[in-house]
C-alpha cells in the first residue's frame, strides 16, 4: 500500500466531491424555460390563455362596490402580491379593462369604469410595473358577464379584468 501525501489525499477528496457534484447536477430537474415559468404563474395568478393574450378571468376579477372606484385593501394586497409575480417572469405590459353595470348612463358608465381601470393600474404600477406600459381601458356596461337585472348580475358586472398581451 502506498502511503499518501495530505496534499495529494486532499486532491483525491476535491477529486471525488467534484465529480459527485457534477453527478448530481445531471440527475436534478430540467431547467424551466422562462416562457413555461411565466405560463405558471399566470395559471397560479388565475389567468387563461386566449387568442388575445392571458386574461384574469371569474372568479379572479376584480370587483367593485356600487358607482365606486374605490380599490379595497384586500384587493390592493392581491394586486400587489400579483403584480409582484407577474414581473419576476417578466410580464411587462398589461391591459386592464374597466367594467360598469348597467345602471345609470352610459357615458357616465364609461367614465366610471375607466376610473376603475386607472386605480387597478395605479396599484399595479406600485408594485412594480411601470405604468406608462399599463394600457387602460373604459368599457363602461358594453361587455356584460352577468345576464340579467339582480343586484348579484349587477355585482358581477361591474369589475376590472386584466390581460398580459401576447408576446
Amino acid at each position: 500500500m502506498v502511503k499518501q501525501t495530505p496534499c495529494a489525499w486532499m486532491l483525491r477528496l476535491l477529486w471525488l466531491v467534484a465529480a459527485a457534484l457534477a453527478l448530481g447536477a445531471c440527475q436534478s430537474a430540467p431547467h424551466m424555460s422562462d416562457e413555461a415559468r411565466r405560463a405558471q404563474v399566470l395559471r397560479e395568478q388565475g389567468f387563461v390563455q386566449t387568442e388575445q393574450g392571458w386574461e384574469l378571468q371569474l372568479p379572479g376579477k376584480l370587483l367593485f362596490g356600487f358607482d365606486s372606484d374605490v380599490v379595497t385593501d384586500e384587493s390592493r394586497r392581491k394586486l400587489l402580491h400579483m403584480g409582484r409575480a407577474l414581473s419576476e417572469v417578466g410580464v411587462r405590459t398589461l391591459r386592464v379593462d374597466g367594467h360598469a353595470d348597467d345602471q345609470g348612463a352610459p357615458e357616465y358608465n364609461e367614465r366610471l369604469s375607466l376610473r376603475r381601470a386607472q386605480a387597478v393600474a395605479q396599484a399595479l404600477a406600485d408594485s412594480g410595473i411601470a405604468l406608462d406600459h399599463i394600457e387602460v381601458r373604459g368599457l363602461g356596461a358594453k361587455y356584460p358577464v352577468a345576464a340579467g337585472t339582480s343586484e348579484a348580475a349587477r355585482q358581477e358586472n361591474r369589475r376590472v379584468a386584466l390581460t398580459v398581451p401576447v408576446q
